[in-house]
């Protein structure tokens, strides 16, 4: 990131605000992610002592359809819940790297602002 500058102090702060939701939107995303990977963690558990004498239905939109084949739909859940996991790690790398940048954004930003704020106070003496 270039010099902050009284001059471009505003600009810096719009991008760190930006940083900020960015980050908060990406953890949101983590959450949903985690509670998805659980519950087909216990949908799978739940297949583990299933047959093909079991009637199972898995939702599909609005929809209930049956499912014939239980092999299958382990492999599907199992392999949907891999890319899960993959997808949530890269979300939390991400996230770690955008903290680290929000942090240095904000150990520049802190003395130009204060220097702002001291500056304004001592003119309004």
């Amino acid at each position: 990131m270039d010099e902050i500058t009284p001059e471009n102090v505003q600009e810096k702060i719009n991008l760190f605000q930006q940083m900020q939701q960015q980050s908060q939107a990406l953890t949101q995303q983590i959450s949903q992610i985690d509670v998805t990977i659980a519950e087909t963690e216990r949908t799978l558990n739940e297949l583990k002592g299933a047959t093909k004498k079991n009637t199972i239905y898995r939702a599909i939109g609005s929809v209930m359809k049956k499912i014939d084949d239980v092999k299958k739909l382990k492999k599907e859940l199992s392999e949907e819940k891999e890319t899960m996991e993959i997808r949530n790690k890269t979300l939390k790398n991400q996230v770690s790297t955008l903290n680290t940048q929000i942090e240095e954004l904000q150990k520049k930003l802190t003395p130009v602002v204060q220097s702002i704020q001291n500056t304004n106070q001592n003119a309004t003496k």
